[in-house]
Order: C-alpha cells, then structure tokens, then sequence
C-alpha cells in the first residue's frame, strides 16, 4: 500500500507539472507549435526554398547583370565570405558550360512561377495558422504569397547591405529598418487580417532573432560549406546551403509561433498597448490603421 500511495503521489505531482507547463508561455508555445505540425512544415518549406529560390537567384543575377561576370555563386560566395576551395565548389555548383548560349526557356519560366508560388503559398499557410486564421481566399492567397516573398527577399538584401556596410556598428540602423519591413511583411501574410497592435511584438522578436540568425550564418555557415565541400565535393556545397535553409526554416516557424503566443501575452497584460501609445507619439501614422 506504502509502494502504491507513493506512485499515485508521484503521478499526481507529473500531472500537476505537466498542467503547469501547459499554462505557461513556453508550454503554450510548445502546443501551438505541435498543433500546427511545425517540425514538418519547417522541413517542407526548407525544401521548396532550395527549389524555388536558388533557380531565382540564378535568373535574378543574370537579369541584374548585364556583362554576364557576376552570376549566383559570385554572390553567394561573397555573402558568406568564402574562400579556397569552398569558393571554387560553390562556382562549380552554379556554373554554365563555356559554350552555353540558351535563353530562359517558357517551360523553365513556367515550372520557375509554379516552384515560386508553391514556396509562397506554405510560407503564407505557415503564417495563417501560426496566428490561428483561416486560409485566405484564393485569389488573395496567391497575390499576397508572391507579394510576400519577392517582399521578404528585399528586406533581408537591404538588412544585409546594412550589416555589411556598417559592421557591428549597423545594429541600430538594422533594427530601426527591420521592425517596420517585418510588421508589413507580416500583414502581406496574414492578408491584412492582423492590426499593427497584434505584430509589433511578434515585429520587434523576428527582428532580433533574424539578426542573431544573420551573424550566426556569417559565422558558422562559411565554416559548414567549407567542410562539406573538402568530404563531398560540389554536391557537398548543397548539402550546405540545404542544411542552412533548414536552420532558416526553423528561425522562421519558430518566431511565427512564438510572436503569436508573445503578442497575445503582451496585450493580455496591457503592454502593447503602452508600446503603442509611444509608437503614436513618434509615428502617428503607424497607429491609425484599423482592423480590415
């Protein structure tokens, strides 16, 4: 009876925790996160990025450059700051045969549009139900997927820019650009069915964990390609670039779930609304705008 009595005690003080973590931020977090099947969409959207965006790149970068020197692995080398062998994997990956003279064919351009769009639309599903929505109507859906990402890929250039120019002395500036490009971004997404009260919490976590992620990759990722490319050669160069989209991925579901959960807690307890009335006083506009 001793034996028994004390596993039930046991068991009744698991439960007790267990109801306790549920209850809590991180415990909400954790149970949206598996709500929504994070881990998979996480992988899936890590996927369709390798396939969407790198081609992008490809046809961006010859679009961008006229005398054909400056191709992907020219920038791709430079943002993360390769050199050696890894730079000369990464040029072999992307590289075009001497005597290639083919356009951008109308199938190329049309599976190009379907990757793209298929990349857009998880991305925007992935946001619609990390704020608990409904999936937009289709139409809207599509438009504001591809505003979407073409939006996201020009903040994270001009972020970029910014950290590359400016150096560790660029935080500020970073900051002060990204909170504002990420509350727009995130309402692309969400096709306007969020108010800027709602995303400035989850604005200002992205913010910090984007630039956190962006000195990470500079550091690290350099390393990880390098490696990759004296075991596997250019193939090891993808396995690379793939397990950094991964990361991307994860930062990206990470941060929808976990500003969603933030925003309701800081409004639940008054402290948005103070970062509002501040906001108010130092860009009216912001605060103005309505639920649709």
């Amino acid at each position: 009876m001793g034996r028994r009595a004390s596993t039930e005690a046991w068991v009744g003080r698991a439960v007790a925790v267990k109801a306790w973590f549920d209850a809590s931020f991180p415990g909400r977090c954790v149970r949206h996160m598996y709500d929504m099947d994070g881990r998979n969409r996480a992988i899936t959207l890590s996927g369709q990025a390798f396939i969407a965006l790198i081609p992008l790149l490809v046809v961006g970068s010859s679009w961008l450059s006229s005398s054909g020197d400056q191709q992907v692995d020219d920038l791709l080398i430079d943002y993360f700051g390769l050199t050696g062998s890894a730079a000369e994997a990464m040029s072999l990956l992307f590289a075009s045969p001497p005597d290639a003279t083919g356009g951008f064919t109308l199938g190329s351009f049309v599976i190009l549009l379907l990757s793209i769009g298929s990349f857009s639309r998880t991305l925007q599903r992935m946001y619609e139900l990390a704020w608990s929505l409904e999936a937009a109507p289709r139409v809207k859906a599509a438009s504001a997927g591809f505003l979407g990402v073409f939006f996201m890929l020009a903040m994270f250039v001009v972020v970029g820019w910014v950290g590359h120019l400016l150096g560790p002395a660029g935080v500020p500036v970073q900051v002060v650009i990204s909170v504002p490009l990420w509350m727009m971004l995130l309402r692309i997404e969400l096709a306007g069915r969020a108010t800027v009260e709602a995303l400035l919490p989850a604005a200002i976590l992205t913010t910090g964990v984007q630039l956190a992620a962006g000195w990470w990759t500079h550091l690290y990722v350099p390393h990880l390609i390098a490696i990759d490319a004296q075991r596997y050669g250019v193939i090891g160069v993808a396995f690379a670039i793939v397990a950094w989209l991964v990361v991307v991925a994860y930062v990206l579901v990470g941060t929808a779930v976990v500003g969603y959960e933030l925003s309701v807690w800081m409004r639940g307890r008054g402290i948005t609304a103070t970062m509002m009335a501040w906001v108010g006083r130092v860009a009216p506009r912001l605060t103005r705008q309505e639920d649709p």
